[in-house]
């Protein structure tokens, strides 16, 4: 591969997405879908690649470029990251906290458990860890696929990555159908007013268009373009992240033959790391979170694009009918979550809270606001601002479960982290009632 390989597939990648964005705002039966563009860019790569119709001439090298995408991520999701107090956590958003941490610790719990079912009674010749594809897709979609994917393709289970992103794609539609069928059965159940129409709905919603009046700024300019560019700084300091995440994940694989530290992981410690010595040292305050966030979410297109496309078919329709009842299994497993349990844990608004963690849970956050923005126009309920503050303290918990579970489960361990996970959530629904108990106190002095 030489680096005129790497041009081309990014340009094919760029193509894709230009033209689904094309797509997604001139015809009116994807707009009505809500289908992000980057996975109709990806589902378009799919079809056009070289696992099924071989027309775009990819490099050998396109399927390793998600693995690269995802530290990329992360460093700068690290490098964006600050983490709230605790008793902002506790006051407010407490609740949502405890109600996220179950959802992501039951799915890894439920996961696992439904694929050593299936190994047991009827399909011996599975990994022990078929079972964690339904979290490491439903969980934080194509990133997360990419991410838990990548980990047991370097523990020898190379199928694992091509079953992970058909995970990620199906909760990405069961996000969209599953979550409308939810909010017309809100409706109809008086747990939410209304629906706009579709005509109703705004431009941003329906083609994914701002108007001029409405646009925001991308960043703020805190170092002077006459001595460097400040998109270049900010590329820099991800980039040296990322590398720094490279050699750190190389040297600590190194150590034993049964440790495998994934690069992202090191990228999100690292990143969280350098944003503590650049705040600290003043350097920080030139730097712009917002260049940092888009950073990520540009680099999250582009992996999802990859990540769709690499997809080999056949391997999925090896496992189709294993890979049916697990997803089946996981999406049961969210109703339950949604519709059981957020109604007796997240109290008033509930049902907004649960329809936006539909979204999350099966897909991703934008999913989830995007459902939100449907049951919510107005955004009365504060959703997003209580999911911003507990999501920072729920994300230790994220990367601790997606860099070791692949490596415990495959190393025999899996019963010793799911007694661990059991217990957590546990301890998870004790913290959860004294949160209850504190916010009727303080709505009774109010």
């Amino acid at each position: 591969m030489n680096i005129w390989d790497l041009v081309l597939d990014l340009g094919i990648a760029s193509l894709l997405l230009l033209l689904a964005k094309l797509i997604r705002v001139r015809v009116s039966v994807i707009q009505h879908l809500f289908i992000p563009v980057s996975m109709i860019a990806g589902l378009l790569g799919l079809a056009l690649g070289p696992y099924a119709l071989d027309v775009l001439p990819w490099s050998d090298s396109f399927t390793s470029y998600a693995g690269v995408l995802i530290t990329v991520i992360f460093a700068a999701v690290g490098l964006a990251t600050q983490f709230p107090s605790a008793r902002e956590v506790l006051g407010r958003a407490g609740t949502l906290w405890a109600f996220n941490q179950t959802v992501t610790v039951s799915q890894w719990c439920v996961g696992l458990v439904a694929g050593w079912l299936m190994v047991a009674t009827l399909w011996p010749e599975l990994s022990p860890g078929f079972g964690l594809i339904m979290p490491a897709g439903f969980m934080g979609g194509h990133g997360t696929a990419v991410a838990i994917g990548e980990s047991f393709q370097q523990l020898g289970w190379d199928d694992a990555f091509t079953l992970a992103l058909s995970s990620a794609t199906f909760g990405i539609f069961a996000a969209i159908f599953l979550g409308m069928a939810l909010l017309n059965f809100g409706v109809n159940r008086g747990w939410l007013k209304g629906l706009p129409r579709f005509a109703e709905m705004s431009t941003e919603l329906r083609r994914g268009l701002v108007k001029e009046e409405d646009r925001r700024i991308v960043a703020r300019e805190g170092i002077s373009s006459m001595s460097v560019d400040t998109f270049a700084v900010h590329a820099a300091v991800v980039l040296v992240v990322t590398a720094l995440a490279y050699l750190m994940s190389n040297a600590l694989s190194g150590l034993h033959d049964l440790v495998s530290v994934p690069k992202f992981a090191c990228a999100f410690l690292l990143g969280c790391i350098a944003r503590t010595l650049l705040q600290r040292s003043g350097a920080g305050r030139f730097l712009d979170d917002g260049i940092f966030n888009h950073t990520a979410g540009g680099a999250t297109d582009f992996l999802i694009v990859f990540g769709i496309a690499s997809i080999q078919i056949s391997v999925l329709i090896t496992y189709a009918v294993p890979m049916a009842l697990l997803m089946a299994t996981g999406l049961a497993m969210c109703l339950f979550l949604v519709l059981v349990v957020a109604p007796r844990m997240l109290g008033k608004e509930w049902f907004e809270k649960g329809i936006f963690s539909w979204g999350w849970m099966t897909g991703t956050v934008a999913m989830g606001i995007l459902l939100l923005r449907v049951a919510d126009p107005q955004m009365k309920s504060k959703v997003l601002d209580d999911y911003a503050i507990a999501y920072v303290p729920g994300a230790v918990v994220d990367i601790l479960l997606i860099s070791l579970m692949p490596m415990l489960v495959l190393s025999g361990y899996g019963w010793q982290a799911l007694v661990g996970m059991l217990g957590y959530i546990v301890i998870v629904q004790l913290l959860a009632r004294a949160f209850r108990g504190s916010a009727a106190r303080l709505q009774t002095a109010r």
